[in-house]
């Protein structure tokens, strides 16, 4: 939906399939994946036209252990 920036995705992942429904730009789609359960993968779209949607997918960064 051009006029009101709002946008329906199917996200799939590890053969799992997740429809988010109704969402708004720059609003952050959070999802998880198997491998990586710990921490979410997060898709923020910032335009949407006609027949595309675009943004950026952010992944999670691996979190190193401190020793003491």
């Amino acid at each position: 939906d051009m006029k009101r920036n709002r946008y329906t995705m199917e996200i799939l992942a590890d053969d799992k399939k997740v429809e988010k429904k109704d969402k708004n730009t720059n609003e952050p789609v959070q999802f998880y994946v198997a491998s990586k359960a710990r921490y979410p993968y997060e898709i923020v779209v910032n335009e949407v036209t006609k027949d595309k949607v675009s943004g950026y997918l952010s992944t999670p960064k691996a979190i190193s252990a401190r020793t003491n």
